[in-house]
């Protein structure tokens, strides 16, 4: 069920349009940078998007000229290290294309206890807080060892009614969509 789900929600993303995407992006990011969680959070886990995603380029961007320390996820030998970064010109192509850390000795790896906050990449997200993601667990196993506020970024097309969860999933403490706030209720 979540292979399915995982495609039909991945078209549904495609389908979107240059503009719309980008106004949703936008929409999303402007939404964010007004919460007080990630307003008063001093270390701040975010993804860097990749073409289909929510784009966090410029949200990145924003907060190194906010002053605020910015975790970048990089992959090595399947685990996700959180690598502090001060700039967006050290990251590179990394593991499956995405931009990461370059490791010249001088970022030390974080640990998931020390964050504030965490931005989420996923694929789709249910109002439980629950999503799926593109399978390979990392996030999960990062989640697990930290009390950071978890936020969730969807395109509002990446909602859906019921993911099925397992015993390590993790879910969200907020989802943030172009149309909405969505603070999960695991008990509906």
């Amino acid at each position: 069920m979540k292979n399915a789900l995982r495609q039909e929600t991945r078209e549904k993303r495609q389908s979107l349009s240059p503009d719309l995407y980008a106004k949703k992006s936008a929409a999303i990011r402007e939404k964010l940078e007004n919460l007080p969680q990630f307003k008063t959070a001093k270390k701040i886990m975010a993804y860097v998007s990749t073409g289909e995603e929510v784009d966090t380029h410029e949200l990145i961007k924003n907060a190194f000229k906010k002053g605020q320390t910015v975790y970048i996820p990089k992959i090595d030998r399947n685990e996700l290290k959180i690598i502090p970064v001060r700039s967006w010109e050290v990251l590179e192509p990394g593991t499956f294309s995405i931009l990461e850390p370059m490791m010249n000795g001088a970022s030390e790896e974080a640990n998931p206890e020390d964050l504030d906050l965490i931005l989420v990449p996923g694929i789709a997200f249910d109002k439980r807080g629950h999503r799926i993601g593109h399978g390979r667990g990392f996030y999960d196993r990062t989640l697990k060892n930290t009390k950071a506020f978890k936020i969730g970024l969807a395109f509002e097309e990446q909602i859906v009614d019921e993911i099925p969860n397992e015993e390590h999933d993790v879910p969200m403490d907020l989802i943030i969509t172009d149309n909405s706030l969505i603070t999960p209720n695991p008990l509906s």
